[in-house]
């Protein structure tokens, strides 16, 4: 099956029990009468499609199940829908740490965003040799321009990025730019 064929894709809240543990690229998409809060939806429209991420994984069900689709550990897309979503990390919660990228959300919200990725999408993936696994992240994002993927993205959203720096920000217990 192909990764973004409507035949592919099955309701995220119920995929737990059959990701495979393999390299694979994986896509995530809105439900049919899903929607994110504005100016996402107009972005979308503009591109005609319901594609909102294309990731890569050395395991599909470490990476896309655990980290992206349930917030467990640190994963680009969990932070970026909870940061569209409106979502903020605690301020100040990543003084000290080694990596400024990763905030996190607490609990509450964790268990939210969970509950809202459950309700409004969809996920297909495809397992792929590993040497072939980032070439084809690239190429899909490249061709598809899925909505929140920033790098690699000819049509990378500048309010997405503003959003996810704000969050980083307040995270490193720093004052928030101006969005």
């Amino acid at each position: 099956m192909n990764l973004l064929e409507d035949g592919s894709f099955r309701p995220a809240g119920e995929i737990d029990a059959i990701v495979p543990n393999d390299f694979g690229v994986y896509a995530i998409r809105l439900r049919v009468g899903s929607s994110l809060p504005e100016p996402f939806p107009t972005h979308l429209a503009s591109r005609r499609s319901r594609l909102i991420y294309i990731g890569k994984a050395t395991s599909l069900l470490k990476r896309m199940l655990r980290n992206e689709l349930r917030g467990r550990g640190h994963g680009t897309f969990f932070r970026s829908i909870g940061a569209v979503l409106g979502y903020r990390p605690v301020a100040g919660s990543l003084v000290g740490k080694a990596n400024q990228y990763n905030f996190s959300f607490v609990a509450e919200d964790r268990a939210r965003i969970v509950a809202w990725i459950d309700e409004n999408l969809e996920v297909s993936w495809a397992v792929f040799p590993e040497p072939d696994v980032r070439e084809a992240e690239k190429a899909l994002i490249l061709k598809h321009t899925p909505l929140l993927n920033l790098d690699g993205n000819p049509l990378a959203l500048a309010e997405l990025d503003a959003l996810r720096i704000e969050r980083r920000t307040t995270a490193a217990g720093l004052s928030t730019p101006a969005l």
